[in-house]
């Protein structure tokens, strides 16, 4: 499948469909993580608004890279293109919860040790 989706790239180097599908398959079946990063970042710049591919850009940062800003300016950019991406909109809120969590965790307590 990999061949069919480079093959239309060759013929047609701005195909963002075949960036982003070839993007899914590395990620999900092939697990080059490099390889699909490339790729959506590839069908992004053919087509900047392809909400798609900037969500599983998003995505990939995320949990593959662990790029919290790199994933938030992905989920945003995808809903910025589409702001009905449900998908995109989940993750955003997700991202940004577990990122206030952890801002509560490092936070110093305003309290006083108990027994003082």
């Amino acid at each position: 499948m990999q061949e069919a989706y480079l093959a239309a790239i060759r013929l047609d180097p701005t195909h963002a469909d075949a960036h982003y599908y070839l993007g899914l398959l590395r990620q999900d079946e092939l697990r080059d993580i490099d390889g699909a990063e490339a790729a959506y970042r590839a069908a992004i710049a053919a087509v900047p608004d392809h909400a798609r591919a900037h969500f599983n850009l998003g995505l990939l940062l995320q949990t593959e890279r662990e790029d919290i800003d790199g994933a938030e300016a992905a989920y945003r950019a995808a809903i910025a293109v589409n702001p009905g991406c449900a998908d995109a909109h989940t993750s955003l809120g997700r991202l940004l919860a577990i990122v206030r969590q952890d801002m509560r965790r490092r936070r110093p307590s305003a309290r006083p040790p108990a027994g003082r």
